[in-house]
């Protein structure tokens, strides 16, 4: 496959040969105006197919430069209400995913190590840092962890949380429990 930086090498080493070739029959005393002619020639020939050459590569340069401009507009779709739903359920995926890239509380099986009586350092190590702590009203739980993050890209928030006393869990639901 020829590319656009093979071209001149290509040329220069034709030229250089021609010369070459030229000056080995001068030297030896055997120049003939058919072989200076046929030098010509093909000179001549190397040239136009340079330029040939070059005129594609710049079409094709040309062609591509539009296509990558043509291609978002593509995907977005040309309705008002159908790019407003585009571009939600892309917003939606974009959050799930970064709120899945949260840490390991995003994954099920995280949560199905999570024991009562677990010592809070556990419960950071296995489920990684909440996404918010609070002071809890009831008497028997002093600390609540709360995940909450959009998991399966639908809009809405699933939570789970872990509460705490003593630094030890006390209770704890997932949030991917089935809905109450």
């Amino acid at each position: 496959m020829q590319t656009m930086f093979n071209l001149p090498s290509k040329l220069s080493a034709s030229i250089t040969f021609a010369i070459f070739l030229f000056s080995s029959l001068c030297l030896s005393g055997q120049e003939t105006p058919t072989n200076l002619q046929a030098i010509e020639k093909r000179l001549a020939a190397l040239e136009q197919e340079n330029a040939k050459l070059k005129e594609r590569i710049g079409k094709l340069e040309k062609s591509s430069a539009q296509a990558l401009a043509q291609q978002p507009s593509g995907i977005i779709p040309q309705d008002e209400n159908d790019k407003k739903a585009f571009f939600d359920k892309f917003r939606r995926e974009f959050k799930s995913s970064q709120d899945q890239a949260r840490g390991p509380w995003t994954n099920p099986s995280s949560w199905t190590k999570m024991r009562k009586r677990m010592s809070e350092y556990s419960v950071r190590e296995t489920l990684g840092r909440p996404t918010r702590m609070r002071p809890s009203v009831k008497p028997h739980v002093e600390v609540v962890y709360l995940y909450t993050g959009d998991l399966n890209s639908d809009g809405v928030d699933e939570e789970g949380y872990v509460e705490l006393k003593d630094k030890r869990v006390v209770s704890f639901k997932s949030p991917h429990s089935a809905k109450n």
